[in-house]
């Protein structure tokens, strides 16, 4: 076994299961919602060694036995019973590497056997339950049942499935539990929640995020790249590539690969997203978050506040940790970098568009009516957005009298500009958008006009 093959230490995302291994110790039911990249086959394997199971249950009584949904191949079978066999099979391999030959595995890998012989789900079932009792009571064992990739399984089985899931968890409760790992909250994942509210209710209050690596397991995985490149980082781009990934682990990697094989490379956030590798991770990342969760994410990575309705949306990029901090920011100035990247009529700020007279602010419309004048206003600051434009070519554009001399005085601005600020619901004493320079004239400071 190579130095970089040597099982990761025990400290490994110390953080997030010292708070989620007091739930399963207690037989709850936990839920870990992460991203695209951030290391779920990792995690898995790391759970699944029996010196992890006993540094964090304090013996050998726990078995956490990993049914992995996403490589099933359904054939002609339904769904319902190829998962319940794979759970039955995940246990007779559980039995015999732990316990070896003997009465209880020879009667478990018997029941495999005429469940494949007569496939049925209903056997399937009770099959499971049969085992589970040997296990649960008869030895006195905890099972922890962990499915990775669950969401094509929570989106496709019969919510008849996720029921009796539910029924054997309550026949050994607290001895049985299920850990699930998806990219979102189990409330997103089905339309007909009310029927499976039963299954997904255990998790409700057991649910954490799989998020990015903290400062030891960054510094611990680009030491096992290193050795397995063969090539050292100095100092500073060792730092530099933890820091502009964030932590995220597809990220590091990608960052570490790219600066190790290209020596002149900048290790700065425009330099990097023009690596291919870079982008692909960043655009995996992006692709996994939902249209409200893009809108805020460029609202962040333009450094503007988030408005008080979206506070359900920060709260799930604050699970999965794509924000964290407060003010919020996002996790990554590699990220961050390409969020801004990316266009549409929902940017961060205001947005004009003249051929339909709309208007978006923070992506979302506009929902008071603007008058002509105030939108006028509003199309010319976006013509020249970040520019303090002068009152006198603000009246000359909104009153079109081009021999006319106009005066910095016109109260007739100030009129306007009252009821654009009031549409906008921007404080006069402290603006986001709209800045007053006195005797001046007036900036838009974040938008544009789409033409």
């Amino acid at each position: 076994m190579s130095n970089h093959d040597t099982p990761l230490p025990l400290s490994f995302r110390a953080d997030l299961l010292s708070r989620m291994m007091p739930s399963l110790r207690a037989g709850e039911c936990c839920s870990l919602v992460g991203t695209s990249g951030v290391g779920k086959s990792n995690l898995v394997r790391f759970l699944r060694r029996q010196d992890v199971q006993a540094a964090y249950w304090g013996g050998d009584r726990t078995w956490v036995v990993v049914a992995d949904t996403h490589s099933l191949v359904y054939a002609e079978q339904p769904v319902e019973f190829v998962v319940a066999e794979l759970m039955i099979h995940r246990l007779v391999l559980e039995i015999e590497s732990r316990i070896g030959a003997g009465e209880l595995s020879g009667w478990a890998s018997d029941l495999h056997t005429r469940l494949l012989a007569q496939p049925s789900a209903l056997l399937a079932m009770r099959y499971l339950e049969r085992i589970c009792a040997r296990l649960c009571e008869g030895c006195q064992l905890q099972i922890v049942f962990l499915f990775d990739q669950f969401e094509d399984l929570w989106r496709d089985a019969d919510a008849r499935f996720f029921l009796n899931l539910r029924n054997l968890r309550d026949q050994f409760k607290y001895q049985l539990a299920y850990l699930v790992l998806t990219r979102e909250p189990l409330k997103r994942g089905r339309a007909d929640l009310p029927a499976v509210e039963a299954f997904w209710e255990l998790f409700d209050s057991h649910t954490y995020g799989l998020g990015m690596y903290g400062e030891a397991d960054a510094q611990e995985m680009v030491r096992r790249l290193e050795l397995r490149s063969g090539s050292a980082l100095d100092p500073a781009r060792r730092r530099a590539a933890i820091a502009l990934s964030g932590g995220h682990p597809g990220l590091l990697r990608a960052v570490f690969w790219a600066l190790s094989r290209s020596p002149a490379l900048e290790p700065e956030a425009a330099a990097l997203l023009e690596v291919g590798a870079v982008a692909e991770e960043c655009r995996k990342l992006w692709g996994d978050l939902s249209e409200s969760e893009q809108r805020l994410a460029r609202l962040i990575a333009g450094g503007l506040a988030p408005r008080q309705e979206r506070e359900a949306t920060l709260d799930g990029l604050r699970l999965k940790e794509i924000v964290v901090g407060k003010p919020p920011a996002l996790f990554s100035p590699l990220f961050g970098a390409y969020v801004i990247r990316q266009s549409g009529a929902d940017v961060a700020g205001v947005v004009v568009v003249p051929a339909l007279r709309q208007v978006w602010l923070d992506g979302q419309p506009l929902e008071k009516q603007l008058s002509p004048l105030e939108f006028g206003l509003l199309a010319y600051l976006a013509r020249h957005v970040g520019t303090v434009c002068r009152r006198e070519d603000i009246l000359r554009e909104l009153y079109k009298e081009k021999e006319q001399s106009y005066s910095a005085s016109d109260e007739r601005l100030d009129t306007i500009l009252r009821r654009l600020r009031d549409a906008l619901s921007e404080d006069a004493r402290n603006p986001r958008y709209l800045i007053t320079h006195r005797g001046v004239g007036v900036q838009l400071t974040h938008g544009l006009l789409q033409e």
